[in-house]
């Protein structure tokens, strides 16, 4: 791909994005509202968010998800901007100061919860100080600043949404799909390293770079999760997943280490069928066969047990 073409999915994005924007725009004029603008910039954030931590076209699940908790994050900064204001109405001085304490302490909860939920803590801490400042010439119009801020953001995070569902939202499940296919792969291939007992800096290196993909899958699950209820079987799936492929990395280590020390604790019989190279699934799928009829006519006394298990 040269510099300059343009992927499909990036010209989608581009209209979707767009979509997004003209949508916000014009239910904000249809509804005279006071401020327009903010319907448009969260229509903008929401969808174009997610796009540019991920480098592209950012998932469904994301989207929404990152639209879900700009509305909660919304709601409780106008809510504590409101209580500030009924409180402090008389010492604005002393009103601002609290506004500024409010937003420290979103900003140190934002640092203690989960990196995908500080977002509406931030929000809320952001939220509040925007509505005291404004108001400080017109304090009497605070709730209906805060309602049309409120208003003005739901608008902006159903026109995102609305704008993804209209042309092809993407789906995290094929990817996964994908990556648990090549995971399976890696992880016969690692064990193939450490029954071969090669060079130590080439095991190390495999199953360093095994344990970043098992933990880049437990973020996808997370995406899977934000995406929709109906993927909550397969997400439980995941979850177990994880654990299984951190203990089957265990295991291969173990077996490279045991043969340190006893190098015919493998047998021969293991040897050759691991020395048979695998690509895809389904060549370790027809290997594990094998081991199976081999692991029956051996038994188990004379299987490594980090083989057998």
């Amino acid at each position: 791909m040269g510099i300059f073409s343009i992927a499909s999915q990036h010209i989608r994005f581009a209209v979707k994005l767009a979509c997004a924007i003209v949508l916000a725009l014009f239910v904000g004029f249809h509804f005279q509202l006071e401020t327009p603008r903010w319907a448009v910039l969260t229509a903008a954030i929401v969808a174009a968010g997610p796009a540019f931590a991920a480098g592209g076209e950012p998932y469904s699940g994301a989207i929404r998800y990152r639209g879900m908790l700009r509305i909660i994050g919304t709601f409780i900064g106008c809510f504590a901007a409101l209580t500030i204001i009924i409180l402090m109405i008389r010492t604005p001085l002393l009103m601002l100061m609290v506004c500024c304490i409010w937003a420290g302490f979103c900003t140190w909860i934002s640092s203690l919860v989960k990196v995908e939920n500080s977002y509406a803590w931030g929000l809320a801490g952001y939220t509040a100080l925007i509505i005291i400042i404004t108001i400080q010439s017109e304090p009497l119009l605070a709730p209906q600043f805060a309602v049309e801020r409120c208003s003005e953001i739901v608008i902006g995070i159903v026109s995102a949404i609305v704008a993804d569902l209209l042309f092809s939202p993407r789906s995290i499940k094929q990817e996964v799909d994908l990556e648990l296919d090549a995971l399976i792969v890696a992880q016969y291939q690692l064990m193939q390293l450490c029954i071969k007992h090669g060079d130590s800096e080439e095991v190390d290196k495999a199953w360093s770079g095994l344990v970043r993909r098992t933990q880049a899958l437990e973020g996808m699950r997370s995406n899977l999760n934000m995406e929709s209820s109906r993927w909550a079987r397969a997400n439980r799936r995941l979850k177990a997943l994880n654990t299984v492929s951190l203990t089957l990395i265990t295991q291969a280590c173990e077996t490279y280490l045991i043969q340190n020390t006893r190098p015919e604790a493998v047998t021969d019989t293991f040897r050759e069928l691991f020395a048979e190279p695998v690509e895809t699934v389904q060549d370790v799928h027809k290997q594990l066969k094998r081991m199976r009829r081999v692991i029956a006519w051996t038994g188990e006394r004379d299987t490594p047990v980090t083989i057998y298990t």
